[in-house]
């Protein structure tokens, strides 16, 4: 069985790397070969057992490969056409799911019916956004002014004017990939309710439970999430509560999620395992006591943990840890003992086939990962262990454990998490979980408040050691070979203690943590172009030094390009510090992310045309205004800042635009030109200045391909071989303007975008220059080959 089960899952794991789908014909025809030549020769004569057990090895694998490929297949057939993006349509639907509050408004998914026109070809399931304030998306059906946002439940139906697009996210170092999560959660199309519509909702008929249970589910994680609200109102930890409840997390704060995991405690805020296997044990205590069978216990386990996972929405850990104990649970039914390898096997094997995108989660690998690294340290005790002593060698064998993961997928291990986990899990786990269950029943509030201030003192523990000197040790994500080196140090280490080399082990999971980042040679620039939307951020590494190239734009009033790309960016890259940051000026697609960033990484001075009063300006040190003529050179790279003039800087009758800080970066006879959002009238004075200044191999293009800029006549003087116009999927301006790219394609110029290359990555070694996008570098089968590639 084991071999079936892990070659199954091989199978859906290699899918899910593959950069592109077989066509559904001939990978049908190649497993009905291939399967029935393996069970001819597996029943035509006897073979040797090693021999055998790969052949059913490969069998398996294949077959996990086959079905999860058909079903990608068909999923992706129902993705939105190019077509339909960006048109108005009128659908008639169902909200399916418990809505999630956003900044300025509401998401929900939103189920089909009925779409206006006919011939439109719309996805059965999409992600919809409702928004008020700064996106103001509806009006008051009584005035027809005032900004509303209805109350939206799951069951209702609803007319709704959209628009939409199809699945795209930002790929960069480190980052979220939002196109996975869609694809995971089945979602092939999003967009906006759009106003001056006939919004409205339908009349309906309530549908019977047993109809569709999945609609009672989530009315009621509604109900009791309301109801919740009700008794806690506005009081500081209120999100976290419901978060524990029903799994809904959009109503916790960053600042608070920053806390959570700084400390390492972030796997308790949501639903974990460890929770559901917390409140099964307790609910087969209770069971216990009234009826004393050992079957019963184990009934009642599993349906108070099956009873929980369908009320906090049934998360991938929540889904692993249900799926131990149920295979626990029939095992015991059938007095049929199994080991613990088995059963974590059949749990992984069954979490696939239900959901072979589950693997896209970092949850997945965190949850799978670290039980299996508990079983495998608990497998050699021997004797009775003392509870003090167990608790304390799981934790310490948990926190080895998930270093390399954490590492490879976050690029930091909180050093506070052994400490702050000895004194959350108990508390979170075994006090505030049963009370806010417990307070989530009518008439039970006080429990729920009482869940509350027990949580609040835990929280209050944290706040105050989140203030030591050290709390997070970064590292740069590791190689491939340092991570596989890093494993096999993990099973040396939790092995038995009479392993010889055992505490070897340590030594792959130091390098991981100790490895330097990766840097150019001396003389050598890398530069990184990032994927932030319709702005732009650049970050420049030289051998020993880094500097960053504007912020990105501002998302959301607790959302923008330095909290959500920078950061994570910088983390993955390896770098600590910043020596420099340049912010161009203060339109704030370029400036937006620059206070985040501040707050996240120290920065050892700052460049820019930002005024005086900027907020900024007061918190580095030293902070200067950018003009024609500054150098430095850096590690043998020289750096030019070529506009604007000083008496220019903070003229108030030119556009920001035309203040903007122009820079050259020269490395081993390459250059490299980021002329930000420049206009006709700047590019027009560079030209006067010196034109042969201008000279450059790679342009990022100025002001994202505006028809103000780029002209013939500065395309001429710079004359690159490449051009990058970084610029947001279908953004509102039509950056970048077919006239712009024209001009481009007339001189021969390679052009690339980052909304199809994601994060493009430039290396000047040895006098080459290389230039790779993220999306050609790493593809998946899900994401459209860029029509523009290196």
């Amino acid at each position: 069985m084991r071999i079936v089960l892990s070659g199954f899952v091989a199978g859906v794991l290699l899918l899910q790397c593959s950069p592109v789908l077989l066509p559904w014909g001939p990978l049908l025809a190649w497993i009905l070969l291939l399967q029935g030549g393996l069970w001819w020769a597996l029943k035509r004569r006897p073979l040797p057992s090693a021999l055998r057990l790969t052949l059913v090895l490969f069998s398996a694998t294949l077959l996990g490969y086959a079905t999860t490929s058909l079903r990608a297949q068909w999923r992706l057939s129902d993705t939105l056409p190019h077509a339909w993006e960006g048109r108005d349509l009128t659908l008639e639907g169902r909200i399916t799911e418990l809505p999630e509050a956003v900044p300025n408004g509401v998401r929900f998914t939103f189920a089909i019916t009925a779409h206006q026109p006919a011939e439109a070809v719309v996805p059965h399931r999409l992600s919809l956004g409702w928004f008020v304030g700064e996106k103001l998306l509806g009006t008051d059906p009584k005035s027809g002014s005032v900004p509303f946002l209805p109350s939206l439940h799951p069951g209702e139906r609803w007319q709704l004017r959209v628009r939409l697009k199809r699945p795209h996210g930002m790929i960069n170092p480190g980052g979220f990939d939002m196109e996975a999560w869609s694809l995971a959660q089945g979602i092939r199309a999003s967009g906006s309710v759009q106003p001056g519509g006939d919004n409205r909702r339908l009349a309906d008929s309530p549908v019977p439970w047993w109809q569709a249970p999945g609609l009672f589910i989530e009315s009621a994680r509604d109900e009791v999430r309301s109801r919740m609200q009700s008794v806690l109102g506005e009081r500081r930890w209120s999100g976290v509560m419901v978060a524990l409840v029903v799994g809904d997390q959009s109503l916790i704060r960053q600042d608070d999620w920053q806390l959570f995991w700084r400390t390492g405690v972030g796997h308790l805020i949501s639903i974990s395992g460890l929770h559901i296997t917390m409140l099964a044990g307790l609910v087969a205590k209770l069971a216990g006591w009234l009826w004393p069978s050992v079957r019963v216990r184990w009934v009642a386990g599993f349906l108070g943990a099956f009873a929980y996972a369908l009320l906090s929405g049934f998360s991938v850990p929540t889904q692993r840890t249900l799926y131990m104990i149920g295979v626990v649970t029939l095992s015991r039914f059938r007095d049929v003992p199994l080991a613990a390898s088995p059963v974590l096997l059949l749990a992984l094997a069954t979490a696939v086939a239900i959901d072979p995108w589950a693997p896209l989660a970092v949850g997945f690998w965190l949850s799978f990962g670290a039980v299996a690294a508990l079983m495998y340290a608990g497998a050699h005790s021997v004797g009775r262990v003392g509870a003090l002593k167990a608790a304390i060698h799981t934790q310490w064998s948990a926190t080895w454990a998930l270093v390399p993961l954490l590492l490879l997928l976050f690029g930091q291990v909180s050093l506070l998490s052994p400490l702050a986990n000895a004194f959350a899990i108990p508390v979170v786990s075994l006090g505030v979980v049963p009370l806010a269950l417990l307070g989530a029943i009518p008439g039970l509030g006080w429990s729920l408040v009482a869940a509350h201030q027990l949580f609040a003192v835990c929280a209050s523990a944290l706040q105050q050691m989140v203030q030591w000197p050290v709390t997070v040790w970064s590292a740069p994500t590791p190689t491939p070979a340092a991570f596989l080196a890093g494993l096999v140090g993990l099973l040396f280490l939790l092995g038995p203690r009479g392993l010889p080399g055992r505490q070897v082990g340590s030594v792959p999971l130091l390098v991981l943590l100790l490895m330097p980042a990766p840097r150019p040679e001396w003389g050598g620039v890398w530069m990184d172009v990032l994927d932030v939307g319709q702005g732009l951020a650049v970050v420049v590494r030289t051998r020993n030094h880094a500097l960053v190239y504007d912020t990105g734009p501002r998302y959301s009033a607790d959302n923008d390009g330095g909290s959500r790309v920078l950061l994570p960016a910088l983390r993955a890259l390896g770098v600590d510090r910043l020596d420099g940051l340049i912010v161009s000026h203060s339109d704030t697609d370029h400036s937006g992310g620059a206070l985040s960033l501040q707050q996240g990484i120290p920065i050892g001075w700052l460049l820019s045309s930002l005024e005086p009063a900027h907020p900024l300006v007061a918190r580095i040190s030293p902070s200067m205004p950018c003009y024609a003529g500054q150098t430095w050179a850096w590690d043998g790279v020289r750096f030019d800042i070529l506009h604007p003039l000083l008496e220019q800087v903070w003229d108030e009758q030119r556009k920001t635009n035309d203040r903007g800080c122009v820079l050259r970066v020269s490395a081993e006879g390459q250059r490299l030109l980021l002329p930000a959002d420049i206009e006709a009238l700047s590019e027009a004075e560079l030209l006067e200045r010196g034109p042969q200044e201008l000279a450059a191999e790679v342009l990022i293009a100025p002001h994202h391909g505006s028809k103000t800029s780029s002209t013939p006549q500065f395309l001429d003087a710079v004359s690159p071989q490449w051009a990058i116009f970084t610029v947001g999927y279908r953004n509102h301006f039509g950056h970048p303007k077919p006239e712009v790219m024209a001009r481009y394609q007339e001189r021969n110029i390679r052009l690339l975008r980052t909304d199809e290359t994601g994060a493009v990555a430039l290396s000047v070694e040895k006098n080459r220059l290389t230039v790779t996008g993220a999306r050609a570098r790493f593809p998946h089968y899900w994401e459209e080959a860029p029509t523009l590639i290196p």
